[in-house]
């Protein structure tokens, strides 16, 4: 990554962290309209950033020639401003909160996921957090929404960057496991009280875990994961041990073909971002 492309995913990180202060800040709405624009909010904040990194890769990709990557990248452009629209909408009008439509195609979970390994690279770097990734040797196939997952992966791995410790690994994997493909996403953290993990994934609920750099946390980011991994009729979950760091995995159906095709994969070799 170059030191213009790291600065501005610097610059993208910080901006994040001004608006996570500030919703922590809307103490003078009432409970349930602070909780609902505050989901809104961080809701738009994912999308935001699936936008921005498909932006920065647009713009590289335009200068060569167009190709299939790069319609690929202007769809998922697209679908990203369809979710914040969907999502500014349920702000805007009283009807409950609803899941915004998402598109349904064929795709590797393990391109996507090493995707967001390369974007939080940089991050990472300025905790001294190397972010470690395994791919399947194979390719996986997955029926499912690029852009919904890439929101679920950027929850993952910014939490699990938050609360890790400099000088630690953060490890991202993905295998696929008899009909399912699983991405995993380990830390080693100040991992989760059995109190608190029977609190994950609700909405507005901060745990006792403290992020190590004083970055700030609304306790909706797993909220929304959650949510769009159902929407996307897959699962998530978490295994954790006081002290041992939290291991995050998501994991989706593999398309019907693969699932009669593909066998248990051993992980290939890492690549670590530095």
């Amino acid at each position: 990554m170059s030191p213009k492309r790291a600065e501005v995913v610097l610059d993208i990180a910080r901006a994040r962290e001004d608006l996570d202060r500030a919703l922590s800040r809307l103490e003078s709405l009432a409970a349930d309209d602070r909780q609902r624009v505050s989901y809104s909010a961080h809701a738009l904040n994912n999308y935001l950033m699936v936008v921005s990194t498909t932006l920065h890769y647009l713009h590289k990709r335009l200068a060569l020639n167009e190709n299939r990557d790069v319609r690929r990248s202007l769809d998922a452009l697209k679908q990203a401003t369809n979710l914040m629209m969907s999502t500014a909408r349920g702000v805007l009008t009283a009807t409950p909160d609803a899941l915004p439509p998402l598109l349904f195609e064929t795709a590797s979970l393990a391109n996507i996921a090493e995707g967001v390994c390369r974007e939080y690279s940089a991050i990472a770097r300025g905790k001294r957090v190397r972010v470690v990734w395994k791919g399947p040797p194979g390719t996986d196939r997955v029926l499912t929404d690029r852009v919904a997952v890439g929101a679920v992966l950027d929850n993952l791995l910014s939490n699990a960057v938050k609360y890790s410790q400099p000088g630690s690994t953060v490890l991202v994997s993905v295998i696929v496991q008899g009909e399912e493909v699983l991405c995993s996403v380990r830390d080693h953290g100040p991992g989760l009280s059995e109190p608190d993990q029977a609190k994950l994934f609700q909405r507005g609920v901060r745990l006792s875990a403290q992020p190590t750099a004083g970055e700030p946390s609304t306790g909706y980011g797993l909220a929304i994961a959650k949510d769009l991994t159902a929407a996307l009729g897959g699962r998530l979950w978490c295994t954790s041990a006081p002290g041992d760091g939290c291991c995050f995995t998501l994991a989706l159906p593999l398309t019907k073909m693969d699932a009669v095709i593909a066998a248990p994969q051993a992980v290939a070799d890492s690549v670590k971002y530095d």
